[in-house]
């Protein structure tokens, strides 16, 4: 999973994650951002997990939800609860790279420390 950090013209940060994980940059651009705050608490949430202390997580945004347990990450857009199959023709296929994305827990903790110092040097 590679990942980039930058800042808009407007000096706000941005996060693109590579093909098959843009939904985690989406949900650390809308439900995270620089909130130093919010950044501590799942930092110490990832660190909780990793360490086996707790099993699993959900978070829920305005946007985006975010699963962890002590071995995998997800992030789904909550658009993605309402259910289309039904209203698509057969055989239709949705693009879901920007709604839903995977990734393994310590890959998440990595991106997200990065993320935290990007934030932190700014």
């Amino acid at each position: 999973m590679d990942y980039d950090f930058t800042f808009s013209e407007y000096d706000k940060p941005i996060a693109e994650f590579s093909m098959g994980h843009e939904a985690i940059g989406t949900w650390f651009n809308d439900e995270l951002g620089a909130n130093q705050q919010r950044i501590e608490e799942l930092v110490d949430i990832v660190d909780q997990l990793v360490n086996r202390r707790i099993q699993q997580r959900l978070i829920e945004g305005t946007e985006y939800r975010l699963r962890m347990n002590q071995e995998d990450v997800e992030v789904v857009a909550l658009s993605l609860g309402l259910d289309i199959d039904e209203e698509l023709p057969e055989n239709t296929n949705v693009y879901e790279d920007e709604s839903h994305a995977e990734c393994g827990l310590e890959d998440f903790q990595e991106a997200l420390i990065s993320w935290q110092e990007f934030i932190l040097s700014a």
